[in-house]
């Protein structure tokens, strides 16, 4: 019971500490795309597997999170959907469109919670044991992250340098798009509202 108490009582501190340095919230959330993935068989591919930087559209990669892993042609296929939650979303490296060079989804299904990852190879699918936001992201009623770019860019790129220098990720959580953006020597956090796409804060 001791081990327990100090253990939560750590993973407070860490989150508190993440907060008060105005930092992304989901920042400690934050698995390699590279390190855990199998890859799994599901018969999709993406983009040219020889072209390491290609990204990845988001609208084309969503409507496929439900199926992630199975064969469509099975029965348990006809209602994955009314079953499927998705609960996180990340995107690594995006471009001045909102394309990524991958995505990953954190998908609970009744059986399992997985980590859903979509980059130039294609579809890996794994067992997720780490922690998650309860409230679920239905992609239906979000503006995509093409969207958010086309308004909000002059926020998200307020040069001209701003669009080929530095690196990009995207989080969404709890109705909320978390974008870091790092380079030129600083970090900014910029949160907006996933459902209109309005910015809500920035460190700027």
């Amino acid at each position: 019971m001791r081990k327990w108490a100090y253990g939560f009582f750590f993973l407070l501190l860490v989150v508190a500490i993440v907060v008060m340095m105005g930092g992304n919230p989901l920042s400690f959330f934050n698995p390699s795309p590279q390190a855990t993935h199998t890859k799994v068989d599901a018969g999709f591919v993406i983009l040219n597997q020889s072209d390491e930087f290609a990204r990845v559209n988001f609208e084309d990669i969503a409507p496929n999170v439900p199926y992630a892993g199975i064969n469509r042609e099975d029965n348990i296929a006809e209602n994955i959907t009314e079953t499927t939650h998705i609960q996180l979303i990340r995107g690594y490296n995006l471009d001045a469109t909102g394309n990524a060079s991958s995505w990953i989804f954190v998908v609970r299904q009744p059986e399992q919670v997985s980590l859903v990852t979509y980059d130039h190879s294609g579809e890996k699918v794994n067992a997720w044991q780490g922690w998650y936001p309860e409230k679920e992201i239905i992609t239906s009623q979000i503006v995509t992250p093409r969207e958010l770019f086309e308004k909000n860019r002059e926020q998200i790129f307020p040069a001209p340098l701003a669009i080929t220098s530095g690196s990009r990720e995207l989080a969404l959580a709890e109705g909320t798009y978390y974008l870091t953006i790092t380079g030129q020597g600083n970090t900014r956090h910029l949160v907006f509202d996933a459902k209109t796409g309005a910015l809500i804060s920035s460190n700027d």
